[in-house]
């Protein structure tokens, strides 16, 4: 099952640091540009409500209008479904209820259209109090997560390896938000379970390598040649890699061609992290061992 591959993965590490700097510096750049993620309903507080309006000709203009005319912003999005007329409005500026957004619907629409045009199908709102505390949950959870993978990788194998495989973390994590930056996505819970959940796999393709790696570096020959050792211990585990990532994004692209709404978003950013995950695990974490090991060499361990 597994190929002889000989790829110069550390000779070009580079080349692959360079890549990510440019997909990330970009991120940095369009969160700079628009001050900030989009936040989500979630983490910035609001109104949403989710209307399906039966006479589909209604465009999204008209419904956009309505909402202005009620002093809460023009934040429209419509669904993209075929085969019905479906809109998400959203409103930053808070009220104890969604009741002057709901009128100005129901006045608007059913009146022309019929009492039974307007379906309301979603209707949440999100005060000040419980975004902040999911914001600051969110944030005390990605540490905690952070300092359990770094704790576990440490003990585990090395220390460095350790620091590597966070440090391959953080290049994800900030490659996602570049791409959710990008293309103008908003930061939500969904999009935050998606960065938990390329964390946790990220990680799981790492150990992998570095399982091999220690394996390898058992004795003092291979340990003369570093950077050969791992990188052939990456070519060694390439078939493994591209096979758990092959089959795992077949499954994240279905989910986001076919899926709903609400989870294309989620499956968009699984999408980006499935690929930034395998990426850093093979072209990232390694390479951070091999440079650290270079600036300062470390003594041979058999375990």
């Amino acid at each position: 099952m597994s190929a002889n591959y000989n790829i110069p993965v550390i000779k070009y590490r580079k080349i692959f640091y360079l890549i990510s700097a440019a997909v990330i510096l970009a991120g940095l750049a369009s969160i700079a540009l628009h001050r900030g993620l989009k936040l989500g309903i979630d983490f910035a507080g609001g109104n949403l409500v989710q209307i399906e309006l039966m006479d589909k000709s209604v465009g999204i203009g008209e419904v956009r209008q309505v909402l202005e005319s009620t002093g809460y912003g023009g934040n429209v999005q419509r669904v993209d479904d075929p085969e019905r007329s479906i809109f998400i409005l959203k409103a930053r500026a808070l009220e104890t209820n969604n009741t002057r957004v709901i009128n100005a619907i129901r006045s608007a629409f059913s009146g022309k259209y019929g009492a039974e045009n307007v379906v309301f199908e979603r209707i949440d709102i999100v005060g000040p109090k419980i975004s902040k505390y999911l914001l600051r949950s969110g944030y005390i959870i990605l540490a905690v997560a952070v300092a359990l993978i770094l704790l576990y990788v440490a003990f585990r194998f090395r220390f460095r390896f350790g620091v590597t495989s966070v440090l391959a973390l953080f290049h994800d994590v900030l490659v996602m938000l570049a791409f959710i930056s990008l293309f103008g996505k908003e930061m939500d819970t969904f999009q935050f379970a998606a960065i938990l959940t390329i964390l946790g796999y990220s990680i799981n393709d790492t150990i992998v390598v570095f399982d091999r790696v220690r394996e390898n570096l058992k004795s003092s020959r291979a340990h003369e040649d570093f950077a050969g050792t791992f990188n052939s211990s990456i070519n060694q585990t390439f078939s493994r890699t591209l096979l758990t990532s092959g089959t795992t994004l077949i499954a994240v692209l279905v989910l986001w061609i076919f899926g709903g709404p609400t989870t294309r978003d989620f499956a968009f950013s699984l999408t980006v992290g499935v690929l930034s995950g395998t990426y850093s695990s093979i072209f990232i974490a390694s390479a951070l061992v091999v440079d650290w090991h270079k600036w300062k060499p470390e003594k041979m361990k058999t375990a």
